[in-house]
């Protein structure tokens, strides 16, 4: 078997360099703040003061000054699992990094008026 230099053994993108429970630290879902992936996050600290945090935390606080950023942006940016980033958004919450705002959850039976003109648009359509 010969090696020709046109032949790439390695792929061109070989994805997640790092599994998402060594950037948690083997942490999961336990205490994360009521977090969804609807939830919003902001910095209230500026990134300049992120020296000794490691690089994932350091991202999340770039993405998140000045404006809020939902759990599911900031894991499509990292490309992690929403769990991950669950755990290390809780962790900058925790610290006071960061602050959020969980969707609020109505428990108001939705209106079959709207549910069945959204249902004949849609037939209509």
């Amino acid at each position: 078997m010969t090696y020709d230099d046109h032949d790439h053994w390695l792929d061109d993108d070989p994805g997640p360099l790092v599994r998402p429970f060594a950037v948690t630290r083997g942490r999961a879902g336990r205490n994360l703040h009521e977090l969804d992936m609807i939830t919003l996050v902001v910095a209230v600290h500026s990134a300049t003061d992120t020296a000794s945090l490691d690089r994932e935390y350091e991202e999340i606080l770039r993405m998140c000054q000045g404006r809020p950023v939902s759990i599911a942006e900031i894991a499509a940016h990292l490309n992690l699992l929403l769990a991950a980033v669950k755990v290390l958004v809780s962790d900058l919450i925790a610290a006071g990094y960061l602050i959020y705002r969980s969707p609020t959850t109505t428990f108001d039976n939705p209106d079959l008026g709207l549910l069945q003109a959204v249902l004949d648009g849609i037939r209509n359509a």
